[in-house]
């Protein structure tokens, strides 16, 4: 099985500042902040990494639990999914 793959559309635009990011999501004109846990996950999917492999980053960047690591990085992901901030590619993939 693929595992699940994201990818950030042209039009949002993101600056990381110390410990945090802000995006702007240039069709809507909205601005959305993330937290450090947040941002570094934002970082991750601009580099290209899925689902598996954001999981894996937060874990050797963190001290956090697997569950738990695993249960926000799905919420996360969620999220920024209804936001329209990231959009979904891989087998479980909405059309």
């Amino acid at each position: 099985m693929t595992p699940m793959q994201y990818t950030v559309p042209e039009d949002v635009l993101a600056a990381h500042l110390a410990g945090e990011a802000v995006l702007l999501d240039v069709e809507t004109k909205q601005y959305y902040r993330l937290n450090a846990t947040a941002a570094h996950v934002w970082k991750g999917l601009e580099r290209g990494l899925g689902r598996d492999a954001l999981l894996a980053d937060l874990l050797a960047s963190f001290e956090v639990e697997p569950s738990v690591a695993e249960a926000e990085l799905e919420r996360l992901l969620a999220d920024l999914s209804e936001r329209r901030l990231v959009r979904t590619a891989g087998p479980d993939a909405a059309p």
